[in-house]
């Protein structure tokens, strides 16, 4: 059997990257060297679908002999880069093998020699992305969105590029392996017929010879047009979105954990707190935008197909509740630092209260003073 497999590696490096400055670094560099590779921003979406733009770095392209045990059985394998004004860099490994279909789950372990050097898909994606955000650092801006453990997110599509005479039929024949495979499981496993159920139940087709079947971490397809880019596209930007989420999701939690100290302190100073909450009113707004931005480039327009796998990723996703979790978040940090200012301004008040007392409690004495030396 032929299939084509497309890793989609996601990973989010900063608030947001200045791409004009890295396109016309990139040219330099390729113009200089003599490179082919294209490099050019491009929407790369249907007219039905508002998604964020993005520069596209090609990073290679490597032919091979499957027949040869360096191989690992792949013919070929091409590497691109989409990068995104918001901060996101995606990574896509795409590679074409004849294997059968029960051997899907060794793909990611399989090993090719690529300039004389063994690798995975898995590697040669790490590679270039560390090559490609080491290269781009200077144009990255991270203002409080600096996390030390990047937030990444990976997503694997197996497509089916054999015809076959009903899909669906064809899920239901290899329907115990597929569900293990998709959830990750080991496929010696024998899962409970609800497992399965639950896995296949929601396939998507277009036409009568093609099917979509989408789980966390995988999606299979039949395709012998190989007519599914724009369900890649679909994939790729609820991952993002994802990304975004956990990322922000991230971040929040270590500015609870800073909340927590400062609160905690017992010297906690009114201006210290008032600095924290001037802070904070950025990262808001910049929170709010975020979440704005993500709700309006989910617009799907006239495409109701395109529309339902996005939703079943979005709820396979819990993008939802990650949404929620994150604007809770950031009103709950909001609280704690208005709080604990109060109390700061309250103390200091009181002190103030005190020392007035004091004052008027010594002019007081000062004034009967001689009075009573008499």
């Amino acid at each position: 059997m032929r299939f084509e497999v497309i890793f989609l590696y996601l990973y989010d490096i900063g608030r947001s990257v200045n791409t004009a400055a890295i396109a016309r670094e990139l040219q330099r560099k390729t113009t200089k060297a003599g490179d082919k590779r294209a490099i050019g921003r491009r929407l790369d979406t249907p007219e039905s679908l508002q998604l964020p733009s993005s520069l596209t770095v090609e990073l290679g392209q490597h032919t091979l002999d499957p027949a040869s045990p360096h191989s690992g059985g792949f013919s070929f394998v091409n590497l691109c880069a989409r990068i995104y004004d918001e901060g996101v860099i995606t990574v896509e490994c795409r590679a074409e093998l004849n294997i059968q279909l029960e051997e899907l789950h060794t793909i990611r372990s399989r090993t090719m020699e690529i300039e004389s050097v063994p690798t995975t898909m898995d590697m040669l994606a790490e590679r270039h992305s560390r090559i490609l955000k080491q290269g781009m650092a200077k144009h990255i801006k991270q203002d409080q969105f600096y996390i030390t453990d990047q937030a990444s997110e990976d997503y694997h599509v197996f497509c089916l590029l054999d015809r076959v005479a009903d899909p669906k039929a064809f899920l239901e024949e290899h329907r115990d392996y597929l569900a293990s495979f998709l959830l990750g499981e080991n496929p010696d496993i024998r899962l409970h017929h609800s497992q399965v159920e639950g896995t296949l139940k929601t396939p998507f087709s277009f036409t009568d010879h093609d099917v979509a079947i989408f789980d966390m971490d995988r999606a299979f397809i039949i395709d012998p047009d190989q007519d599914y880019d724009d369900l890649l596209l679909i994939i790729e930007h609820a991952n993002y979105q994802l990304l975004e989420l956990r990322t922000l999701d991230r971040l929040l939690d270590r500015l609870l954990d800073d909340a927590e100290h400062d609160v905690r302190q017992k010297n906690s100073h009114w201006r210290g707190l008032s600095q924290k909450l001037g802070k904070l009113q950025p990262l808001r707004l910049d929170t709010l935008f975020i979440l704005e931005n993500l709700e309006n480039s989910s617009r799907i327009i006239g495409d109701y197909y395109l529309e339902q796998i996005y939703g079943h990723l979005c709820a396979t996703f819990n993008t939802q509740g990650w949404k929620r979790n994150v604007e809770r978040r950031i009103e709950i940090l909001q609280s704690i630092y208005t709080i604990a200012k109060t109390d700061a301004n309250d103390r200091t008040m009181f002190l103030l209260e005190l020392l007035v007392v004091l004052m008027i409690g010594i002019e007081i004495i000062a004034l009967f003073l001689p009075a009573l030396s008499h």
